[in-house]
């Protein structure tokens, strides 16, 4: 950014350029505070859109100042892939871009070009000749290394207007980055809790009702759960009391004395023996 009116200075007392603003962008002053950009240097425009000088664009509307545009070619049919190359054109010789800007500006490009793929290449080609992986684009075209390249893909994929929003801070990836990461484990998150509530079906219908916000509907089935744990652990439990006890009757038959000899020290007397014995007899026919 340069000082106050010094661009124009520069061309008007000094006699530097004909053209100096031509010749600051080019030296990587993107933004002047005063008129010799908005004067000088055109916002390249096609069928409305803006292809180059958004930013210089959009400080001439809030300042109030008639951005001068020039209508490339008007009427020729531009493929994406040239409109890219003009754009690269005009502002690769001039930005003074950080990595994570280069790589924002790559997964834009990418996406223009292959918006059908959000993994960063089709994988399933045979031919590997003909197939160009995202990592591959960005270091070719903009000298991005993988790390910066994969966020920047993420977040592209995730939300487009962040990662345009990113693109103008020199480490506005790394909270572009943050932010789709928190908003991922967010996602996953919500999808565990909805399983959970899928299982009780009454709870999930007033959920997507709106009756129930969904931390409500989880507490709630989680409430639901809790207590059918309960009632399946103290099930389990008295059937292993069961097993338990058959065992130690199945193996009286190997201590044949032991009950004659819980008679004669008192421990049960006759009668609860003949108790015990019915009661026995009952258990063994109902099972």
């Amino acid at each position: 950014m340069s000082d106050c009116g010094a661009v124009h200075i520069i061309e008007t007392n000094y006699n530097y350029s004909q053209n100096v603003a031509q010749a600051g962008l080019r030296g990587g002053c993107d933004i002047d505070c005063g008129t010799a950009y908005a004067a000088s240097v055109p916002a390249a425009l096609k069928d409305g859109s803006i292809v180059d000088g958004r930013n210089r664009y959009l400080a001439c509307e809030k300042l109030g100042i008639e951005p001068v545009t020039k209508c490339i070619e008007n009427g020729k049919a531009f493929s994406d892939q040239e409109l890219i190359d003009l754009a690269r054109s005009y502002n690769k010789k001039r930005r003074q871009l950080s990595k994570m800007q280069s790589a924002c500006i790559a997964a834009l490009e990418w996406k223009i070009l292959h918006p059908e793929e959000n993994r960063g290449g089709d994988r399933t080609r045979k031919n590997k000749s003909a197939k160009m992986h995202f990592c591959d684009f960005a270091a070719t075209n903009h000298g991005v290394g993988e790390r910066y390249a994969k966020q920047a893909l993420a977040v592209a994929n995730w939300d487009m207007d962040r990662l345009q929003i990113a693109k103008e801070n020199p480490r506005g990836l790394a909270d572009a980055y943050e932010d789709y990461q928190a908003a991922l484990s967010e996602k996953k998150l919500k999808a565990r809790r909805e399983k959970i509530l899928q299982e009780h079906e009454d709870i999930f219908d007033r959920y997507q009702s709106g009756q129930l916000s969904l931390e409500e509907a989880v507490t709630l089935a989680n409430d639901r759960n809790k207590e059918r744990d309960e009632k399946e652990q103290a099930r389990k439990g008295q059937a292993e009391r069961v097993v338990r006890s058959i065992n130690d009757f199945i193996a009286i038959e190997g201590t044949p004395t032991a009950l004659k000899d819980a008679l004669e020290m008192g421990l049960m007397t006759d009668k609860q023996l003949i108790e015990y014995k019915e009661r026995a007899a009952k258990v063994l026919a109902a099972i």
